[in-house]
């Protein structure tokens, strides 16, 4: 019984390592774009909460992203490491982005307001001490309270 390829003409049997990565890196991110793509066309179907979907949407983006990124940092063709590097700069910002949707997300989820008092009244007050390196720039300690925190 002989094994047929689902590509004519390519012996994966005679192929070099490099190409074979490369093929399956490809078959991943086709599988990523593919159920990211069904992921996102279900949700703008189905847009009930659009501030948690919003959310939700821009956390799911992440995975494309990353295996495009990841992708094109296995090339080795003219001006792929330029590319590479540009992608993985918006990849970090996108990131961060991502980080602060989730904790949109949680606190949307948990029912927690930002403009609420978010200290809660067991610890205010509490007296809090920098670690060293921050302890040489900052006063040593403080206390907690609202007045402490800051906002974006």
């Amino acid at each position: 019984m002989s094994f047929m390829s689902p590509f004519p003409g390519m012996d994966l049997s005679k192929m070099d390592p490099g190409t074979l990565t490369l093929l399956g890196a490809a078959g991943c991110v086709m599988l990523t774009m593919h159920f990211t793509v069904q992921l996102v066309s279900q949700h703008l179907f189905y847009w009930k909460n659009p501030k948690e979907q919003k959310a939700i949407l821009i956390i799911v983006l992440m995975a494309p992203l990353y295996a495009i990124s990841s992708f094109v940092g296995l090339l080795d063709i003219q001006g792929s490491k330029t590319f590479f590097t540009f992608l993985d700069a918006v990849k970090e910002c996108y990131e961060a982005l991502v980080i602060a949707k989730f904790m949109a997300l949680m606190y949307s989820y948990l029912n927690i307001s930002i403009s609420k008092n978010i200290v809660p009244d067991e610890i205010k007050g509490r007296v809090l001490h920098h670690s060293f390196p921050v302890s040489l720039f900052l006063v040593p300690f403080f206390f907690l309270g609202r007045e402490n925190l800051f906002y974006f």
